[in-house]
């Protein structure tokens, strides 16, 4: 079982940091969130990369067992892994989360193509009791992987978030799941500081 961090997820900044395929997108997450200062944990399924993301940018796997330790989570792979992570991880998610005190790791993805991801995570999120914001940074470069991957990869680009599915008139969701009826609108606002490295860097 996993263990609920002592932090509300919507007050100061993400002390630990998880991601999930290290790539280029990834791996600039990693790298901007240890440049800020901020522990990161991580997993890709290369063991080369492993290897080479543990020479200074990576502090340790990010598994079952560690991934209550957790501000943020970053998947950072395609739309299909992403899911099979999150089917797989989900449990452990909701046995790292406390709802009621609003404590626990909230989980972002990067995929370009948000439907997919995002209908079955917020699905996920609300059977099991975890948190989930779709997310998409407006970055890239010509190239892919983490050697590719920079530390300031997200500076001056927007982020876009996805939360479930509101009216615009009543700014009421239609696919919220239960456990955010007592969170403001503002959570994701306030939150959303957490998901671009560099921001942490400027604010600090």
């Amino acid at each position: 079982m996993g263990t609920v961090r002592n932090a509300r997820v919507n007050q100061g900044g993400p002390k630990c940091a998880g991601i999930v395929g290290l790539g280029l997108i990834g791996g600039s997450f990693a790298r901007g969130y240890a440049q800020a200062g901020v522990r990161v944990l991580a997993w890709d399924p290369n063991d080369d990369v492993m290897t080479a993301a543990s020479m200074g940018t990576v502090a340790g796997e990010l598994n079952n067992e560690t991934l209550g330790e957790c501000d943020i989570i970053v998947l950072a792979c395609y739309p299909e892994a992403c899911i099979e992570w999150l089917e797989a991880h989900a449990q452990a998610l909701a046995d790292a989360t406390d709802t009621e005190a609003i404590m626990g790791p909230v989980v972002i993805d990067t995929v370009g193509v948000k439907g997919i991801v995002c209908e079955r995570a917020f699905e996920l999120a609300r059977e099991h009791g975890f948190y989930f914001v779709g997310a998409h940074p407006m970055a890239g470069t010509q190239f892919s992987g983490f050697k590719y991957a920079k530390a300031n990869l997200f500076v001056g680009a927007p982020m876009v978030l996805v939360p479930p599915t509101c009216s615009r008139t009543h700014r009421s969701c239609s696919y919220r799941p239960q456990w955010t009826t007592h969170l403001s609108w503002s959570f994701w606002a306030r939150c959303a500081r957490w998901y671009v490295p560099w921001a942490l860097a400027s604010s600090a």
